[in-house]
């Protein structure tokens, strides 16, 4: 399934809900919030309110009539769109079942299906006029006669599937228009609807997905977005029968249940997955199928609440986050938005349509309110109409531009919050179906474009999708002799995920590590990556080791063209965006090879390999991404016994960053000399104001637990810790996952400490001149 697609069809279903009938602050999905709870609701059987009532009622309607008075173009529109429909043909199933994908061509019987359902179902109510209804009636009378909603490969499975996302596309259409057509409707053509629904939507999906005795699926089978959209699909149709079937309630509690298992859903150890959901929102599949998954169930949920006016939904933990992790995956422009794009995504995946069920559902958050603020482009202003629809909290204007996702292993950087700002996005986590071969891989955006890219993906069915898109070298990672993750992890999932720790932006500067030796262990004993952002440089040491000396390609995508930078290196251009790349260490040669654009396997394009002159087992790429092509650093690669590093010139400043290879080589070294300095730590790094300039402003330790200078001590720990602090006054500290006590020189006793943007007890030693901080 098309990802791209997946959004445009997730954005139109809430553009038939919310538009193109409104122009000024009034919604229907407004109306469905503001009238969800009020008491003076017309009850049908059992409390449950009378028809309609998934998405619209007879508050609503009458609202939407009184907007409609002041508001003509909005509703010539909507009937526009009707007069289409009215004059839409029905879409044979021998037509259905031809395609190359594995829906074949499913999804445009039910994407018509479920627009009819919809908005000839709500020009009905708004209008009165049968002609409507009686389209509506037809087709789904017409669709009654398809022998399944499912496409024809899905039966030939073993066991035979008899439902899957087209036929929930089916099941949105029915519910919405039997609910709209129910009063209407005669016995007779009730009964058979819902001998239809039953038959084709509710059973066949419940028995694949839900029940027990019949149940094919389990959520470590198909527990990522396939059981959310499947089942929400026949949780609207149940909710629609609700008063007509007996056994409707009994389907909505086994729903309600499963929903529960399949967003706590821990993972499972002998077949290789991983939580579908982390606590802290993201699925780990991508920013576009998390939203596909969650925009399904959240259709579902907000019916179920109108249908329950006086019930307490479920408490869904990571709903309660998930609009932070789709605003710190947004890369805001001047002219629109992309969005981070690792897995089968895409640049222009648009959450607005999620964040607003979000809030219609009653999980509106700051953020959420922040994500509709910077997400500037909304098709045909459908979202911009509705942004005023909502009872929306203060937008967050204090959001982190740091963020890691641990437990799926994505983190994002930026320099700001600006439009058109620096968005350094990496990833190591897991590798399975959706999620890619591509542990340790990064993307930048620069000046409102996409600079280094993810390669992206292609239609599922087209065999560049597994063989190039999923694969390690459509990543920015290391190969080694050419190759990279097993092809296996994508059927069979990762064993051991890549993982990112050590999350720290402060005092200017940003850090993180990966460790991608699980993915790579074919291959690697060591495969770190680290990322060092300070200023306008970012630097990226790589620590990796064969089992065997090999060769290593260090791969590099990108947007745009290159050119080769005087004094070595290319220079990366897309439109206004530039950066240098610059391989420090070791000494490589660079060629072209040929790769796929994204979203369309039938073009290709050109990607770097930068490759060491030498057959290396062990090596450590030392790699500078230069944000300023105009103002490039002097560089300078420092050796010594027991190190390598960079000392980086600029006209105000003077870095320096040591790799320890003593950690590396020889982890029970306890000391390693780098000109005056010794430490133990991992990664060594000092910021001066000026080349001539002997007091430091910065320090930087990664996996150290000391750092002394002429004998004197600067930092002190019993345990290794990834620390960064300035020495002056206030004495500011920054550090990632340390605890316990710690000790840092100063010249004398400072009047305040900082650690972690928030004041904290010190102690003083006049003897040693170092600060004790107690870090929990």
């Amino acid at each position: 399934m098309d990802p791209q697609g997946i959004s445009r069809r997730s954005l139109i279903k809430l553009m038939l809900l919310a538009g193109p009938i409104v122009s000024r602050p009034v919604s229907l999905l407004g109306e469905i919030v503001s009238n969800s709870s009020v008491a003076s609701i017309d009850a049908g059987s059992g409390g449950i309110p009378s028809h309609p009532r998934l998405f619209y009622n007879s508050a609503s309607l009458e609202k939407l009539r009184q907007s409609f008075a002041s508001d003509t173009k909005s509703y010539d529109a909507l009937k526009k769109r009707g007069g289409e429909l009215l004059d839409a043909a029905f879409i044979p199933e021998s037509v259905a079942v031809k395609g190359p994908g594995q829906q074949q061509n499913f999804f445009e019987p039910g994407d018509q299906m479920s627009e009819m359902g919809l908005t000839l179902g709500l020009l009905y109510h708004l209008t009165g006029e049968e002609r409507y209804a009686d389209q509506l009636k037809q087709a789904m009378f017409y669709y009654a006669g398809y022998t399944r909603w499912t496409a024809s490969g899905f039966p030939h499975r073993s066991p035979p599937w008899h439902s899957e996302l087209a036929t929930a596309k089916f099941s949105f259409g029915y519910a919405v228009g039997y609910d709209a057509l129910h009063d209407l409707l005669s016995d007779a053509d009730r009964k058979k609807i819902v001998e239809t629904m039953v038959g084709m939507s509710v059973l066949p999906t419940l028995n694949d997905w839900v029940l027990p005795g019949t149940r094919i699926h389990s959520l470590d089978s198909m527990g990522h977005n396939w059981w959310s959209v499947c089942v929400s699909g026949a949780g609207l149709c149940a909710l629609a029968l609700l008063g007509d079937e007996t056994r409707a309630q009994g389907w909505v509690d086994a729903i309600d249940a499963g929903f529960q298992q399949w967003f706590d859903y821990p993972g499972n150890v002998l077949q290789n997955r991983v939580a579908t959901f982390e606590r802290s929102g993201p699925s780990y599949e991508s920013v576009g199928y998390t939203g596909y998954g969650v925009h399904e169930y959240l259709h579902y949920r907000l019916a179920w609440q109108n249908c329950y006016p006086a019930r307490k939904p479920a408490t869904i933990e990571p709903l309660k986050h998930l609009s932070e992790y789709l605003l710190h995956t947004l890369y805001p422009t001047s002219s629109g938005f992309y969005a981070v794009n690792f897995n089968d995504s895409s640049l222009d995946a648009d959450s607005t349509t999620v964040v607003l069920l979000l809030i219609a559902c009653g999980f509106g958050t700051p953020e959420a309110a922040r994500y509709l603020q910077l997400v500037h482009t909304q098709a045909q202003g459908v979202i911009r109409a509705l942004l005023g629809q909502y009872p929306k909290p203060t937008p967050n204007v204090d959001v982190p531009n740091s963020c890691a996702y641990p437990a799926m292993g994505w983190t994002m950087l930026r320099s700001s919050w600006d439009d058109d700002a620096t968005l350094l996005a990496m990833k190591s986590g897991y590798t399975w179906n959706h999620a890619h071969a591509d542990a340790a891989s990064f993307m930048l955006f620069k000046q409102g474009r996409p600079l280094i890219i993810d390669s992206g993906n292609c239609a599922y069915h087209k065999p560049e999708y597994t063989s190039y898109y999923r694969q390690s070298r459509a990543h920015n990672v290391i190969l080694f002799n050419g190759a990279g993750q097993p092809e296996s992890d994508l059927f069979l999932g990762c064993k051991f995920p890549g993982h990112l720790y050590s999350l720290m932006d402060g005092l200017g500067l940003r850090y993180i590590y990966a460790d991608a030796t699980g993915p790579m262990a074919r291959w690697f004993t060591r495969n770190y990556r680290h990322w060092i952002w300070s200023g306008d440089v970012i630097l990226i040491f790589d620590d990796v080791r064969a089992f065997a000396p090999g060769k290593l390609d260090w791969l590099l995508h990108y947007e745009g063209k290159y050119s080769i930078f005087p004094g070595g290196g290319v220079s990366l251009q897309n439109h206004e965006a530039e950066a240098v790349i610059k391989i420090l260490h070791p000494p490589t040669k660079f060629c072209e090879e040929m790769g796929f654009i994204d979203h369309d396997s039938d073009k290709k394009t050109p990607y770097l390999v930068f490759s060491p002159v030498d057959r290396l087992q062990s090596c450590q790429f030392i790699t500078a991404i230069c944000l300023n092509p105009n103002a490039v650093p002097k560089f300078e690669v420092q050796k010594g016994a027991g190190y390598i590093g960079v000392r980086i010139k600029t006209a105000d400043s003077l870095e320096e960053f040591y790799v320890n290879l003593n950690a590396i080589d020889n982890p029970g070294t306890v000391r390693t000399h780098i000109s005056e300095w010794t430490t133990d730590a991992y990664l060594l790094h000092f910021k001066r104001a000026a080349a001539v300039d002997q007091s430091v402003q910065r320090f930087f330790l990664s996996n150290g637990s000391y750092l002394r200078r002429k004998g004197q001590s600067l930092f002190e720990a019993l345990s290794k810790m990834t620390v960064s602090w300035s020495p002056g006054d206030p004495l500011e500290i920054i550090s990632s996952g340390a605890t316990g006590p710690i000790q840092i020189a100063t010249e004398h006793l400072p009047q305040r400490a900082i650690l972690n943007g928030s004041p904290i007890a010190i102690k003083y030693d006049d003897q040693t001149r170092l600060v004790a901080v107690v870090i929990d």
